[in-house]
């Protein structure tokens, strides 16, 4: 018998979360005994740092358990700017705090971005395959969510020019992306940064990633923050779940245009959730000021991870890597097109060898034919998922 809600219509048309219903078939399987290697989910598989925990227990000790403000805190919004300064290598200072809006993690920071700028029937353009919260984000905030394809793993220029329309209000840019990894060069963001000037078209950075990267760029992937009038157009989102193993601390942040407009997206903010925990932003002012080994120390197992990965794929039959390793994050996304319906050889892979990858169409349709691996699990459940996927994929071709 059908309820009595009406739901309202944007709603009934936006899927669940595919990458939710591989977790939750995995942790039965767990639960029930088998040995799943967890290649699904894009989490740290580290404990979040002990100098953040205990900054946070110190913080709820000293009382800092009420209420902030929307934006957050003063000493976690100059915390943000100063290392947003460190990333776009701009002069100290430069970047003012109050430009700053703390969200309860980045994903909020990009629903709270959408609902502010949006009006109804506003395109928003998106890489296609990309992570499907923000394409599903942009529908429920009244907007249109234009795919447009990848080249070599990046969204260039001349892609986003060609679907560009009178309608077209921001286009989000994701490096390192997720499901691929990949990271759009100086040269190329160079080139959006002219297209965004000349068509007037606000840009969301999506920087989850900025840090976990293996190029030959420096510390940090480069960002079209740091791109000449760039930070005058552009919003930056990101959030302390990847760089320092907080996902399940749920905080973020929006890096907005100017002052005034951080508060639009904080007025927006407020009534998503009023604010974050104070005591976790304390304790994220801590992750930030502190030594930064812990991350280094991070990125160097991940590093690690990828190779082990990225060798052991190279050498399964009907396993493709277009553009070969990824350059951050810690994704890959083979193609297994030759092999059959990627959905199909998912599910398989986990019922029959509990291997839990992602079928790349839940990226969108231009991820058919792909599977997802997070190597965000230990080197040696690394290696032993190359060689259970290598053996996996030889059975099915038998």
């Amino acid at each position: 018998m059908a309820g009595s809600v009406r739901f309202a219509q944007r709603l009934l048309g936006v899927p669940g979360s595919g990458i939710r219903e591989v977790m939750s078939r995995s942790q039965a399987l767990k639960a029930a005994g088998a040995d799943v290697i967890n290649w699904h989910i894009g989490r740290p598989d580290f404990d979040t740092p002990q100098h953040i925990k205990e900054a946070c227990t110190a913080a709820m000790a000293a009382g800092h358990v009420h209420y902030a403000a929307a934006n957050g805190i003063p000493a976690l919004r100059e915390a943000i700017a100063a290392q947003a300064e460190r990333e776009y290598g701009v002069s100290s200072g430069s970047i003012d705090p109050d430009r700053v809006v703390v969200c309860n993690g980045g994903m909020e920071a990009v629903t709270v971005t959408l609902h502010s700028i949006l009006e109804p029937g506003d395109e928003v353009i998106l890489p296609a395959p990309n992570w499907p919260n923000v394409k599903w984000g942009v529908a429920l905030a009244g907007g249109v969510p234009i795919d447009v394809p990848l080249s070599e793993g990046v969204l260039t220029a001349d892609a986003i020019s060609a679907h560009v329309t009178g309608k077209t209000k921001a286009v989000v840019l994701s490096s390192p992306g997720n499901p691929l990894g990949t990271v759009t060069g100086k040269e190329e963001l160079s080139r959006i940064a002219a297209l965004a000037r000349e068509k007037d078209l606000l840009v969301i950075s999506d920087e989850t990633y900025s840090r976990l990267y293996y190029g030959n760029e420096g510390a940090y992937a480069p960002s079209i923050l740091s791109q000449q009038g760039m930070q005058a157009r552009s919003v930056a989102v990101s959030t302390f779940s990847k760089t320092y193993a907080m996902d399940g601390w749920r905080l973020g942040w929006a890096l907005c245009p100017t002052p005034a407009e951080a508060t639009l997206v904080a007025k927006t903010r407020y009534y998503f959730s009023a604010c974050s925990p104070t005591f976790t932003m304390h304790a994220a002012v801590t992750a930030l000021t502190a030594p930064q080994d812990c991350v280094a120390e991070m990125v160097a197992q991940y590093d690690e991870r990828r190779r082990i990965v990225v060798d052991g794929l190279a050498g399964i039959p009907g396993v493709k890597l277009p553009g070969g390793s990824p350059e951050g994050a810690f994704y890959v996304f083979p193609d297994i097109s030759e092999l059959g319906d990627s959905a199909e050889i998912a599910a398989w892979l986990l019922e029959k060898h509990h291997l839990a990858v992602i079928d790349g169409g839940v990226f969108g349709d231009k991820g058919r034919g792909h599977l997802r691996i997070a190597y965000a699990c230990s080197s040696a459940d690394c290696l032993r998922g190359v060689e259970r996927l290598g053996s996996a994929l030889r059975a099915w071709q038998k």
